[in-house]
């Protein structure tokens, strides 16, 4: 008698972890999304779609094996969400209501393939998508944990946003969406991104391109397409007339606005009126919300188009009122300042244009870009007011600081050895230009730079 309980109490654990099997696989699981949907709404859960086929597909199987058939999964999970499981059988009998109502389910989110795991809120807004992963249970409930804090911030978002106006209420509905892929946001969320669009139109904080830009593109590159076939097929009056029509009926930001703009620049140039080119970049210069770098570029280059017509001196009048204003405004000016440096240059007042260029180089010792360019005009007025040492020495110190980005700094180089080849100084220019190689860490603009000290020693070492 003493073996029958044993024997009865193996038999018990068998039938518990039999059962708990069971459970874990089955118990928990709807195939009733309608019931399941009003107990999430009831208890306050969200929903998790299973998309499976349990009798042919093997990540599926695996799925099930590591992660649903483990009860831990239910214990941590279950306080979250109701479970809802469509099973897309093969190699058994499927009723045909239930491949119906498997396939209407599918297209709600755009099932196809298999596992699939999505999760939503009682109100059918997505908020994350799943399949197989190694891992287990561990990894999977990462997972789950992770979404579900997508979907609290996006609702904590979302509700500060109902109390909120303007920018304000834009950068809210932004942050509700932002923790979601791109994937499920533009599909399921596409009125909430239509109003953060609208709420920043002029994209000034910088949410319309984040949210609308390949829209923007799409829209741009059509509106373009279709300017530049009337251009090519018909007179520059015309598709200026069109532009203008556009520019009047569709809202743009203000760079996109600039960019059709630059096309209808080119346009009115082939008119020949330049009266007609100056009030379009006044036009330009006007636009709310550019740049300073970007304003003084289109004041200098309606400057270099007034001197392109023969209106030299309007031009000089106009640059030297338009550095006042820049410099009124506290802005440095540089590239203005550049661009008279370079005006003086072309006529010959190398020493008025040095000291020009003295007072950009103060103002671009933030920017090593513009610095670089600016340094190389100074080097060009001094050489060509015959004073090569110290254009060579201007190009020395700018190469020396170590501050300099390296490329910036062989490029000065390289410019000095081009002075130097010149003057005749072709076994010195060598020096300078092997010292421009060694500056340059990089393997790309090391070939670069061995490139076009090439094409300069075959120029001049003929």
């Amino acid at each position: 008698m003493a073996s029958r309980p044993t024997f009865f109490a193996f038999l018990s654990i068998v039938v518990v972890l039999t059962c708990r099997c069971v459970h874990a696989e089955e118990g928990q699981w709807s195939d009733d999304p309608t019931s399941a949907i009003k107990t999430a709404a009831k208890d306050n859960k969200d929903l998790l779609l299973l998309y499976t086929g349990s009798d042919w597909c093997p990540p599926c199987k695996k799925l099930e094996q590591e992660v649903f058939s483990d009860e831990d999964f239910y214990a941590e999970a279950e306080g979250d969400f109701v479970f809802v499981k469509f099973d897309f059988l093969k190699n058994s009998p499927l009723r045909d209501e239930v491949k119906k109502k498997n396939e209407e389910w599918a297209r709600k989110f755009g099932v196809d393939s298999f596992p699939t795991i999505v999760l939503v809120d009682p109100e059918l807004k997505p908020y994350a998508f799943a399949g197989y992963e190694e891992g287990g249970t561990e990894n999977f409930l990462g997972m789950l944990e992770e979404s579900r804090q997508v979907r609290i911030t996006r609702d904590e978002k979302m509700k500060a946003a109902a109390e909120a106006t303007g920018d304000d209420r834009a950068r809210l509905l932004d942050e509700a969406l932002s923790g979601m892929p791109r994937e499920i946001s533009d599909v399921y969320y596409s009125d909430i991104i239509e109003e953060i669009v609208k709420l920043d139109e002029d994209d000034e904080l910088g949410l319309r391109t984040k949210w609308n830009e390949a829209k923007d593109a799409e829209l741009r590159k059509s509106i373009l397409t279709d300017v530049m076939m009337v251009a090519r097929l018909d007179s520059p009056k015309r598709a200026i007339a069109m532009i203008d029509e556009i520019l009047g009926e569709v809202k743009f930001t203000t760079k996109q606005r600039l960019e059709i703009m630059q096309i209808k620049l080119n346009l009115v140039r082939k008119m020949g009126n330049p009266a007609l080119v100056d009030d379009l970049l006044d036009e330009m210069i006007a636009l709310e919300g550019l740049g300073e770098s970007t304003v003084e570029r289109l004041i200098v280059k309606k400057v270099y188009l007034m001197v392109g017509s023969k209106r030299r001196d309007k031009a000089m009048k106009y640059l030297e009122q338009s550095i006042k204003d820049s410099q009124a405004k506290g802005n440095s000016g540089v590239y203005l300042l550049a661009c008279k440096g370079e005006l003086l240059d072309s006529v010959q007042s190398f020493d008025e244009a040095v000291e020009t260029f003295d007072l950009a180089i103060e103002a671009a010792k933030n920017t090593p870009d513009v610095l670089a360019e600016v340094v190389s005009g100074k080097a060009d007025s001094l050489y060509a007011a015959g004073k090569e040492a110290k254009a060579l020495q201007v190009l020395d110190t700018f190469a020396d600081d170590i501050d300099v980005p390296a490329d910036l700094r062989a490029e000065a180089l390289l410019h000095k050895s081009m002075l130097m080849r010149e003057s005749g100084k072709q076994r010195t220019a060598r020096l300078v230009e092997n010292r421009a190689i060694e500056i340059i860490e990089s393997t790309k603009e090391r070939t670069e730079i061995q490139s076009v000290v090439e094409r300069l020693r075959k120029k001049y070492e003929k």
